[in-house]
């Protein structure tokens, strides 16, 4: 337990270099913007989710059109921020990606608590409800939705594709996640999996578990001689072609306009 507890220490202080906000740049034109939209699914689940989307040719407002969305999920004691250039990423390609810190599980909580992570498809799917219909509606293709998760976010994510869950939701990407509690089931929904080969917090083979069960379109693909997520470190040698790949995924089965 300490040797795990030290692996995925390290593994947030290598992705706590991607805290820092997506940054508007300083010339005129579209830029990336964030905010943080302020939700809540009851009393005790506070999901604050922040939102980063392309603007107007003005430098304001949100870019003309209707985005398609990518919902992501951060890990055990994770936020949103540790992920701002991956987000940003996705936001210049043309989507509006929506990231809500979980309320027991995010990095500003004093105890991390491993027990809710399945409560979190729910929550995930509140925010995704509260986002299409609330003031952003107007710019999003609520229609064409991707899930995107990182660890204890990749088991989420992939607990979204229950029985019954929303058409809408057309592709997703677990990293280095796990089998979620509940069966897939509902709509076939094409998944990526991407997982270090030498991830000590999750072994690859919990990975491959989860892939196995799947009844869908799927690939999955080892980053060889990589560890617990610090391929999504924008210094780390194989973030270039990870982040290339889960954007050309994205692309593929949710394309923008």
């Amino acid at each position: 337990m300490r040797k795990l507890g030290a692996a995925l220490t390290a593994g947030l202080l290598l992705l706590a270099g991607c805290g820092v906000r997506a940054q508007a740049r300083t010339e005129a034109g579209p830029r990336v913007l964030s905010r943080v939209v302020q939700l809540a699914r009851g009393k005790d689940r506070p999901l604050p989710t922040t939102v980063w989307y392309l603007s107007g040719p003005d430098g304001t407002g949100m870019a003309a059109g209707k985005h398609p969305i990518v919902l992501f999920s951060h890990g055990l004691g994770g936020l949103p921020e540790q992920f701002a250039p991956l987000a940003g990423g996705w936001a210049e390609a043309g989507y509006v990606v929506a990231a809500p810190a979980y309320p027991h599980t995010n990095g500003h909580v004093r105890h991390v608590d491993a027990g809710d992570i399945g409560r979190q498809p729910a929550d995930a799917a509140y925010v995704l409800k509260e986002i299409t219909t609330g003031e952003l509606a107007a710019h999003l293709d609520a229609g064409h939705v991707a899930a995107v998760g990182f660890s204890a976010g990749a088991t989420t994510t992939l607990g979204l594709l229950r029985a019954g869950h929303s058409r809408s939701l057309r592709a997703a990407v677990s990293i280095a996640g796990r089998r979620p509690s509940t069966a897939f089931g509902g709509p076939a929904t094409p998944i990526l999996f991407l997982h270090g080969d030498e991830d000590p917090v999750v072994p690859i083979e919990a990975g491959r578990a989860a892939f196995d069960a799947v009844p869908w379109p799927k690939q999955f693909i080892p980053v060889r001689g990589a560890g617990h997520g610090q391929y999504l470190n924008p210094g780390h040698p194989d973030y270039p072609a990870t982040s290339a790949r889960i954007l050309e995924f994205l692309e593929k089965h949710v394309p923008t306009q």
